[in-house]
């Protein structure tokens, strides 16, 4: 009984090392030789120690036997076999770097294109006084024109200090025409004209009507023009009346076939005290007329201007009159002034092309075609003829300039990307080398490693400057 005792009390001890495991552990007892010990008698300590090392061996060989059943259990568990790596990591990362390289190149060769900026040859060309023609022969080469002619009138409000008794009768013009005959009419001076409101006039000079014509059928009547004065003196004659008769045809036959109609305005009828222009005035009216109302003809002309055509400040002349005699009954008056103004407006083309005949002489061909003159307006104009007279029927008109102006060369850029299209690159220079009008260029080519131009022109760009 004793025995039991010690080993229920060892159990005990290390029942604390078996829980976490949950498990009951069943120690067998071990048959042990029968003692006789008398009740009274005690274990003593060096006893108690060896049947507890008897227990702890007892406990591991145990612990041992449980994990050796375990692993054998592990091992007879059925386990997925990994499959063994066919291509290394290093492989991997080698062939990721070759595929992004090729995409790189490949859309490098996909976006290929190349930019080429070349610089124009340009040389000044200096005017002192130079000589040109301009003229609309053809046969000449001088430099092409045309004439632009335009007129305007303006009233100027002036007020007027000199003022005197007058009687003046109002003078115009009329054309008077003959429908009556296909033989003349003479018409003599002092004969007696009425308007369609009754009032007379008389005509200033003789003169004779040529007879009709009949063209088609149709009959073109004869005419001739003739000044005319009113009757009376004063400004109630002053106007514009339409048609006349000569009061001597009345109740004839002649008096609806020999007529006439209104030419120039009938002006300067005055009696009474009338206020009149002195220098003083007239001075203020030519100061007017050649300022302001100059340029605004000038303005209107160079409003009219048609493309490639160029007018310079001093290719025109400027004429002006003051209308009558300025007679009024107050002093405050309008005074009209009537202007003409004729330009002459230069082909910028043919005049290009007379300035570089005559300052670049051995420049021909291909290359002459390439040549521009930006800004002619750089230049100055003036005739040669200070008193040249600009009408309609002028064919030639010598004129000088004076200035400088930058001739541009400007290369043919189609031509130029055709000749470069899929060569190599380092035959670009020589290419432009070819044409006198590129004084330099820069060629990127994208991406940097190609070594040949675009097969495809529109890749290839080149800019002037």
């Amino acid at each position: 009984m004793a025995r039991i005792l010690i080993e229920d009390i060892k159990i005990k001890r290390n029942s604390k090392k078996l829980i976490p495991k949950k498990e009951e552990v069943a120690i067998p007892v071990k048959p042990i030789v029968e003692k006789k010990i008398l009740k009274e008698e005690k274990q003593t300590e060096e006893e108690i120690k060896k049947e507890e090392s008897k227990i702890d061996e007892y406990l591991k060989n145990l612990s041992k036997d449980r994990q050796k059943t375990q692993t054998q259990r592990l091992q007879s568990t059925p386990h997925v076999k990994r499959k063994k790596r066919i291509v290394g990591r290093s492989t991997i990362i080698t062939f990721i770097i070759v595929v992004i390289l090729g995409g790189v190149y490949w859309g490098g060769n996909f976006f290929q294109k190349v930019n080429i900026t070349i610089t124009s040859k340009h040389q000044l060309i200096t005017y002192n006084s130079k000589q040109f023609l301009a003229s609309q022969d053809p046969s000449l080469k001088a430099v092409d024109f045309e004439i632009m002619i335009t007129s305007d009138k303006k009233t100027k409000n002036i007020i007027l200090t000199e003022s005197k008794e007058v009687s003046i009768k109002a003078e115009g013009s009329v054309t008077l025409y003959n429908e009556f005959s296909t033989t003349s009419q003479k018409i003599v001076a002092g004969t007696f004209l009425a308007d369609e409101k009754g009032k007379s006039y008389k005509t200033n000079n003789t003169v004779t009507i040529p007879g009709y014509k009949l063209v088609d059928k149709k009959i073109v009547p004869g005419q001739a023009v003739v000044k005319i004065s009113s009757f009376l003196p004063g400004e109630a004659y002053n106007g514009s009346p339409e048609n006349f008769y000569i009061t001597s045809f009345k109740k004839t036959t002649k008096y609806n076939k020999i007529y006439g109609k209104l030419k120039t305005p009938l002006l300067g009828g005055a009696s009474g005290l009338v206020y009149m222009m002195n220098d003083t005035d007239k001075s203020t009216i030519d100061n007017i007329a050649q300022t302001s109302f100059k340029e605004d003809m000038i303005k209107k002309v160079e409003a009219l201007v048609p493309p490639g055509y160029i007018l310079y400040p001093k290719a025109f002349t400027f004429l002006y009159k003051i209308g009558g005699n300025v007679l009024s009954k107050t002093p405050e008056a309008g005074i009209e002034i009537n202007g003409e103004l004729s330009a002459v407006l230069l082909k910028e083309k043919s005049l290009v092309d007379n300035i570089l005949k005559v300052s670049l002489p051995d420049t021909k061909g291909d290359e002459l075609k390439e040549i521009t003159i930006p800004d002619l307006s750089s230049l100055s104009f003036s005739f040669l003829n200070k008193d040249q007279i600009i009408n309609k029927e002028v064919t030639s008109i010598p004129f000088i300039m004076n200035g400088s102006v930058d001739a541009v060369w400007m290369p043919d850029i189609e031509m130029l990307k055709t000749k470069l299209i899929g060569i190599y690159k380092n035959e670009v220079l020589s290419i432009f080398r070819q044409d006198p009008g590129i004084a330099g260029a820069i060629v990127k080519i994208f991406p940097p490693w190609q070594k040949y131009i675009p097969d495809d022109v529109s890749k290839i760009n080149i800019e002037l400057k």
